[in-house]
Parts: C-alpha cells; sequence; structure tokens
C-alpha cells in the first residue's frame, strides 16, 4: 500500500530545470480586443458572437499571412507574437482595414470594432504563452486606442518610422495602470475611426497657446499700423502734386487774353474801318516775343488818347456837331486812322458807334 504512494521531494532538493528556467526573448506584441463588447452581448448575444467569430478567423488569417503567431485569447481578447515591428504594424493595419469594409454593413450601433495596441518589449516564453511587462504595456496600448483604432509604442515607432510609408501622431509620454515609467504613445493616422483616443489620466500640459495669441495680436496691429502709415504718405504726396499742377499750367499767353473779348463782341455790319481792317493781315507774334509785348485789351482807349494828343487832335472835336462840318469830318477821318493803326499793332478799340477787328 505504502508503494503506491508517491514520493515527495525533501525540502532541499532544487526544483526541476524545467521549472527553474524560463526561456526570455525579445518580441513585438499585438494586443486586441472588441470595444463595447459587454454591451453588444448584451443587446443580443447570438449576433455578436456569430459577428466575433467570423472577425476571429479573419484576424487569425491575417496573423499567419504576416509570420505571427497567436498565443493566448480570452473572450473577445486577443494576443499575437510577431519577430519583426514591421510585420505587426502591416498586420494591425489590414486587420482595421478588413473589419473596417465589413462593419460598414451593419448598422452603427452593431459594429464590432478592434482596438489594437502594440509594443515591442523582452517577455518570458511559459510553455505557449508569453508573459511579462511587455505584454502588460501593449494591453495598456490597446486600451488607450480608439475603436477602430491602433497604438504603437515609442519602441515600436523607432524600429517603423523609416521603414513604412505611415503618418504617426505623437500622444506624448502617457502613464497606464501599474506600469511604473510614463510609456510614449504613438497612433497611426486614419486608423482612429470615427471616435476620439481616451483622455490620458495624467493631466495634459498646459499649452503656449495664450503666447501665441499675443503674438499674433501685435503682428496685425503692426501691420495695419504700417498699412495706415503708407497710405497717409500717398495721400499727402497726391494732395502735393495737385497743388503744383496749376503753377505750370494756369499762366495763359496775353495774346489769348487779348483776343478772348473780340470773339464775344456783338454782331453789326462791317464798317469801312473793319474792312480796311479785315484785308490788312493779322498780326503775328514771335514765339521769342514775350507775352508783355502785346497790348491788352484794357487800355485800347487810353492808347488811342496818346496818339490823339500827340497828333494835337482831340476826341471832341470828332463828337461836337455844333463846331464846322468840315472840321468835324477831317479830325473824325484822322481818328478813324488811328484806330486803323491801333488795329493793325493787335489792339482793338470799340466805342458805340464802330468797332475795330481784329
Amino acid at each position: 500500500m505504502s508503494s503506491d504512494i508517491p514520493e515527495l521531494p525533501a525540502a532541499n532538493e532544487p526544483d526541476p530545470p524545467a521549472a527553474s528556467m524560463l526561456k526570455r526573448k525579445l518580441v513585438t506584441i499585438l494586443s486586441a480586443d472588441v470595444a463595447e463588447y459587454s454591451r453588444l452581448m448584451a443587446e443580443d448575444e447570438e449576433q455578436t458572437l456569430r459577428i466575433f467569430r467570423e472577425y476571429s478567423r479573419t484576424f487569425q488569417a491575417l496573423v499567419e499571412e504576416h509570420h505571427g503567431r497567436i498565443f493566448n485569447t480570452a473572450g473577445d481578447a486577443i494576443l499575437a507574437e510577431f519577430t519583426s515591428p514591421v510585420e505587426a504594424v502591416r498586420c494591425a493595419t489590414d486587420i482595421q482595414a478588413a473589419l473596417r469594409t465589413r462593419n460598414d454593413q451593419l448598422p452603427l450601433t452593431r459594429q464590432v470594432k478592434f482596438r489594437i495596441g502594440i509594443n515591442l518589449g523582452d517577455v518570458m516564453e511559459h510553455n505557449s504563452d508569453l508573459l511579462g511587462d511587455g505584454v502588460n504595456v501593449a494591453a495598456r496600448l490597446q486600451g488607450a486606442a480608439a475603436p477602430g483604432g491602433i497604438c504603437i509604442s515609442g519602441s515600436v515607432y523607432d524600429q517603423i518610422r523609416n521603414k513604412l510609408s505611415m503618418g504617426f501622431e505623437s500622444l506624448g509620454e502617457r502613464h497606464f495602470k501599474n506600469i511604473p515609467q510614463p510609456v510614449r504613445t504613438f497612433t497611426l493616422a486614419g486608423t482612429n475611426g470615427e471616435s476620439q483616443l481616451r483622455p490620458s489620466k495624467k493631466p495634459p500640459e498646459r499649452s503656449d497657446t495664450p503666447a501665441v495669441s499675443i503674438v499674433a495680436a501685435l503682428s496685425l496691429l503692426v501691420l495695419l499700423a504700417g498699412g495706415y502709415w503708407a497710405y497717409s504718405a500717398y495721400r499727402q504726396s497726391q494732395t502735393v502734386q495737385s497743388s503744383a499742377a496749376p503753377k505750370s499750367g494756369g499762366q495763359a499767353p496775353a495774346q489769348s487774353r487779348a483776343q478772348a473779348p473780340a470773339a464775344a463782341g456783338p454782331s453789326s455790319a462791317p464798317t469801312p474801318v473793319e474792312a480796311k481792317n479785315a484785308a490788312a493781315p493779322a498780326p503775328t507774334v514771335d514765339a521769342a516775343t514775350p507775352a508783355a509785348a502785346v497790348p491788352p485789351v484794357r487800355s485800347a482807349q487810353s492808347e488811342l488818347s496818346r496818339l490823339m494828343r500827340n497828333e494835337e487832335m482831340s476826341d471832341r472835336k470828332c463828337t461836337d456837331t455844333s463846331g464846322d462840318l468840315e472840321e468835324i469830318g477831317r479830325a473824325c477821318a484822322e481818328r478813324d486812322r488811328l484806330v486803323a493803326v491801333l488795329a493793325e499793332k493787335g489792339w482793338c478799340y470799340e466805342n458805340s458807334w464802330q468797332r475795330c477787328a481784329r
């Protein structure tokens, strides 16, 4: 009977080699689960389970295609390992793209969306399972991703940033539950679905947005002040040019001023003096002759009086009807001669009984 009882090892005997030594290796861990899985199961268990199994088959096929291995599953969670971070990220993007196409055929509230986290770390291998901090970090990154999104650690980002043509957005260093050190976190642009990433438990750092706004406002004020100064200078220059313009073109030749009143005179039958003056050529003024050489109209009467004084004549002899008619005729004829002389010189004399032509 005693032979059927197994012998127990002594207390001081060492553990078997297989139990005392664990194999360690550096691998890339992919952790995934279904967002809002409990709600989906509560609303429709059979449909949710059927969709999850279909998606799990797609998930496994893509993992194998990228040289990975699923080493653990629990409920809606799936854990896979890859020897290459590049293959792990490629597999994650292919999984999300394939499942997104299928989810588009379902109502929004019934879509089964995976969240994926990827970490590169040193883990322990126990039989076919992997354990260690590297697996835990991947699980925390998966929890930080949005439904349909992917989050990767800084160690994965350092390995793939020059090898994949994908856009990455930094989420900064994030503190996760039961992870002592902050983890640099990145998300793949365009893989976050419709929802936003979950906020970090660490309060976000204060940004310098107010300072940037102040600098932008000051720059705008400087631009406005410069524009107003330039506009004022332009208006002032235009005012100076406008005030200087009449000085250059406002002086009319004296000849034009002398000839203007003649054109506005009353129309009447030409007198003998006018006919004689019209036959005579119009006086010309040389371009080099100054304008002052042309006599003005307003001094024609005074010039006639001066000539008559030089000829010892009296203007009253021509208008006095009480004297000798012959003497009056000679005086008027002499007076007409002087008027004609003035007309030839460019003077114009007018009174109530005759008008000289230019």
